[in-house]
């Protein structure tokens, strides 16, 4: 009896996105069947799901912090308190009330430097504008300013919410590193959790036929035909040993 083997396919020369896909399509078509194709296959499965899960989680296809969206939204509000800032400032440079015209012209001078903070990358910005607001208060004459035109609560406010988001921000980024594998990491046991599966599937179809197991069996190849077609076309190859499962 000849053996019968898997259509090659090397697997290492995937994406990591068609590894992902790969893997989910032939999950998808073994797990129905999962109790009838033989032990070892179906822990060989076992393993698949649970390195495919890890895979899919260090994508964040599965899982993102709820802290960015936080982030986005104190960003938002930092944004418009220092816009509210620059407008009441530009709205008072033109006054006919000396005092007021030539506190927003101190603060204006003063706020220059800082034109188009809002468009800088978050952390970025967050600093910059820690040094605005230390700048400020440390200077009685732009203290002043912001007294006469009433900007005071504003300056406050602006520094709070960038201290809040600058705390969530780094929050966020220790959640990342604490809880995110790299998907680069984890796809060489993918990969070798994918060859042991189609490894147990073909033992299992070549010693204890059935056709359930001649549909798997058939079902798998043609997938490794259609990823065979994917091989290195996004530059994943680079750098890659070849596997040939």
């Amino acid at each position: 009896m000849d053996y019968i083997s898997f259509s090659p396919l090397h697997v290492n020369h995937l994406t990591i996105e068609g590894i992902y896909s790969l893997n989910k399509s032939t999950i998808e078509l073994a797990k129905p069947v999962s109790a009838v194709i033989g032990p070892i296959a179906a822990a060989a499965l076992s393993l698949l799901e649970s390195t495919q899960q890890t895979l899919g989680l260090s994508m964040n296809q599965a899982q993102k912090s709820a802290l960015s969206s936080l982030i986005k939204g104190l960003d938002k509000s930092r944004d418009g308190e220092l816009g509210e800032i620059k407008g009441i400032v530009r709205t008072y440079i033109r006054s006919s009330d000396e005092t007021k015209k030539s506190a927003a012209s101190t603060l204006h001078l003063f706020l220059t430097p800082y034109k188009g903070v809002a468009s800088l990358p978050i952390n970025i910005e967050t600093g910059s504008i820690s040094e605005m607001v230390d700048k400020y208060k440390s200077n009685p004459e732009l203290v002043a300013a912001a007294t006469t035109l009433g900007v005071s609560t504003q300056f406050v406010n602006l520094e709070t919410k960038n201290n809040e988001l600058n705390d969530v921000y780094h929050n966020r980024n220790a959640d990342y590193a604490a809880h995110d594998t790299s998907a680069t990491d984890v796809k060489p046991a993918v990969i070798a959790a994918y060859m042991q599966f189609c490894t147990a599937i073909e033992q299992a179809h070549h010693y204890t036929p059935s056709d359930t197991l001649t549909a798997v069996f058939n079902k798998m190849d043609e997938l490794r035909k259609k990823y065979h077609a994917l091989e290195g076309k996004k530059g994943d190859a680079s750098g890659d040993a070849k596997a040939d499962n």
